[in-house]
């Protein structure tokens, strides 16, 4: 009996602390709708169906902390004439039920037009405390007649209005196209000075910032019990004194479950939780109808460019590195393969690229299509070759390791090396009044890479620059000249 009326009592208990919890799921760098690795992780149709779940338990409210609308496979097609530009995203977004965003730096890849299209189209909030329109101006979204301008700061009461959450918001400056205007952080922050934590008041903040960033702010601002984060694209758990930074992996393959609630010492605690999106995740039907008839409809697109993204590649058997924190900052395999699928059948001499053209951030391995091909360079682009003085090849990539951390950072081929201050070809030191032909992507050609302006068609040192054809005659795409170096690298 006494048993009984424990377990009746703990019950009571739970229940009643339910019913004035909040639920904080959050979401960051998430680019596609489609399941990863096989089908076996991330999926937006799994993050529906987790976020339902949530819903029967608890008040419940999903972010995103930024970077869902670029990079994305799907958003670089073309549909009923129309570059997606992340509109998949948003549908997908408002069926799974999200409620909150900020902006990530990858939201200004696209111009001020479709992301505008993408904000109206969209049924969730948008706030920022950071970035504005260059007139100062917050950004707004016209819908059903009426204009929205996104708030600066969120606040969010319990169910029971026993205490509320006050949030902010803010963007890393890396992407600022001109109609966009930041504020600092210190400046956008100001008000929060005064705000103090309290018996029914907890701060947090949605921010696409560098952990580094993150923790600065937890440092100067010690109020703030949690940070939820992305930019880093692998999930990570940071403490500073009381407070915590949340950062989950890219593309849903893991999302955070944050509770907040009074514990039994009635102090208002956020509990975190890392939830891995995996096979044990159902997905939830209508959403997964939904992603199924955008991949159809991207697949499509993607055919006409003469790409089957169901047909094989290839098995690679070793791990091929597309992170981030490792194509942007070393040599590596991944960006030597791609370097080198360049010259493939050709008398080039080397082959090289951006860094920022390969965007999976992630591992590869295991059997590839060439949808895998397309998520690896969503962007494609065409190949040229380049007759050049190796005064000015060498100056490239020398000076390679002062574009570190950037897009401009170089992949190039295996068969180059440096020592010295000195580029070596094949173990040779590149002479300066040589000819060198030399492969590369339009993209770099054009001179619109960041510290490598000077690599353009009017430069003294480039004598030719030729279009490079595929066995039909059209423009080669970057992607098809690295689908038969796989194929040549792994079959």
């Amino acid at each position: 009996m006494h048993l009984m009326l424990l377990c009746l009592c703990f019950n009571f208990q739970l229940t009643a602390q339910q019913r004035d919890t909040l639920c904080f799921i959050q979401i960051n760098d998430i680019y596609e709708i489609s399941p990863l690795q096989g089908g076996k992780a991330g999926g937006i149709a799994r993050i529906a169906s987790y976020i339902d779940e949530c819903k029967k338990r608890y008040t419940t409210y999903t972010f995103v902390a930024g970077d869902f609308l670029s990079p994305s496979v799907m958003g670089t097609a073309t549909v009923n004439n129309e570059r997606l530009n992340g509109k998949q995203m948003v549908d997908c977004m408002n069926a799974t039920g999200v409620d909150y965003v900020t902006f990530g730096n990858h939201e200004f890849d696209m111009g001020e037009e479709p992301l505008q299209k993408r904000i109206n189209e969209s049924k969730f909030t948008w706030f920022s405390g950071n970035v504005f329109r260059s007139d100062m101006t917050p950004f707004v979204k016209y819908a059903g007649g009426t204009h929205q301008p996104f708030p600066t700061t969120l606040e969010i009461s319990s169910p029971n209005r026993q205490f509320a959450v006050k949030l902010f918001s803010l963007t890393l400056p890396s992407n600022t196209p001109p109609y966009t205007k930041y504020i600092d952080y210190d400046q956008a922050m100001k008000s929060w000075k005064a705000e103090k934590p309290n018996r029914k008041k907890i701060i947090m903040g949605l921010t696409h910032l560098s952990a580094a960033e993150d923790l600065a702010l937890l440092k100067k601002y010690p109020q703030v019990s949690l940070i939820m984060g992305g930019h880093e694209h692998e999930n990570m758990f940071l403490t500073h004194g009381s407070a915590h930074l949340a950062k989950a992996d890219a593309n849903g393959k893991t999302i955070y479950k944050h509770l907040i609630y009074r514990n039994e010492n009635k102090k208002l605690t956020v509990k975190s939780e890392l939830v891995k999106m995996d096979e044990n995740i159902p997905y939830k039907e209508s959403v997964a109808r939904l992603v199924s008839q955008w991949e159809e409809e991207v697949y499509n697109s993607f055919r006409q460019a003469g790409l089957e993204p169901s047909r094989k590649v290839c098995t690679v058997k070793d791990v091929l590195n597309g992170t981030e924190a490792s194509i942007r900052y070393v040599q590596n395999n991944m960006g030597a393969a791609v370097a080198s699928a360049l010259t493939l059948q050709s008398s080039a001499d080397m082959g090289m690229i951006n860094s920022g053209s390969i965007r999976i951030d992630d591992h590869v391995t295991g059997e590839i299509t060439e949808l895998d091909v397309i998520r690896i360079m969503p962007f494609g682009n065409k190949v040229f070759e380049v007759t050049m003085k190796g005064s000015l090849l060498e100056k490239i990539i020398t000076t390679n390791d002062q574009r570190k951390g950037s897009g401009g950072f170089l992949q190039i081929d295996k068969r180059v090396a440096t020592s010295n201050g000195k580029a070596y070809l094949n173990g040779q030191q590149l002479e300066s009044g040589k000819l060198y032909k030399v492969r590369t992507t339009e993209f770099l050609i054009s001179g619109k890479e960041q510290k490598l302006e000077y690599f353009n068609a009017s430069n003294p040192d480039i004598i030719k620059v030729e279009s490079i054809k595929d066995t039909n005659g059209e423009a080669l795409d970057l992607r098809k000249a690295f689908i038969e170096q796989l194929k040549q690298i792994y079959n």
